[in-house]
């Protein structure tokens, strides 16, 4: 046998064998990516459900809906949280500790000032995140996923996603190989129309993320205590006038 033709094929298989590591591995890497996304998708909806904990709490020491409307009315607010139906979250959460006080109006105040304090902070958490421990590395600390987080990943995904369906379609690749090996078989003219050719790309190609269809929640930006304290402190002050019988239940069943 002709040493260069035997050089030659074994180049050519060579360049086949890298080629098809790459067409196979760059899909394999884009699949696995994808369904890292997925996780990070799941653990923010399990964020999602500790922001509406938070909800829950304080629309119990507000007395429900009607008082959360108040309430967030007088922060200048349209209730933020009002269709929470379709989401998840403990009805039975409250903090470890409430705020003391000697009168039941005080610590009423204190206890929403407290629960309006924690909900903004998880809401804030949910969107860009904070440090907290690493599940996965005793000792060190990561920052928690958070919608940011989500966003920019789909967004890359989806670069990454074109760039592949246009610059590494099946066809090209094939016709590359075909290219290499010049000696074609029976068979090997299947793509030697464009249709056919466009068939293959779009039976195997990538579709991107709808980012909207994924119906991930996006926790609202709440003004900080220090701005709305006075706003509060009216509104708790009313409200107990109001309903100081059932307000002191509620502060009764916290302790």
């Amino acid at each position: 046998m002709d040493r260069h033709k035997t050089l030659a094929d074994a180049l050519g298989e060579e360049v086949l064998t890298e080629m098809a590591g790459t067409f196979f591995g760059a899909r394999k890497a884009l699949d696995d990516l994808l369904e890292d996304f997925n996780v990070l998708v799941e653990e923010l909806r399990a964020r999602e459900a500790k922001v509406y904990s938070r909800v829950c709490y304080l629309r119990s020491l507000l007395l429900g809906p009607e008082g959360e409307e108040a309430f967030f009315a007088e922060l200048g607010l349209k209730a933020p949280f009002a269709g929470s139906c379709g989401h998840s979250g403990s009805r039975t959460w409250h903090p470890d500790r409430t705020p003391f006080a000697f009168f039941a109006s005080t610590r009423y105040l204190k206890a929403v000032l407290q629960a309006y304090a924690d909900l903004r902070h998880t809401c804030e958490a949910y969107m860009v995140g904070e440090y907290e421990e690493d599940p996965g590395q005793s000792g060190r600390k990561r920052l928690s996923p958070h919608y940011r987080q989500v966003e920019r990943h789909c967004a890359r995904l989806n670069e990454r996603i074109e760039k592949l369906n246009t610059e590494m379609t099946p066809s090209s690749v094939l016709e590359f190989a075909r290219g290499i090996n010049a000696a074609e078989e029976p068979g090997q003219g299947v793509l030697d129309n464009s249709l056919g050719a466009e068939s293959l790309d779009n039976s195997m190609k990538f579709q991107k993320i709808d980012f909207a269809a994924l119906g991930v929640w996006k926790a609202p930006s709440l003004p900080p205590v220090e701005s709305c304290e006075a706003a509060i402190s009216r509104f708790c002050t009313g409200w107990f006038k109001q309903h100081g019988l059932q307000i002191k239940k509620v502060l009764a069943d916290l302790e």
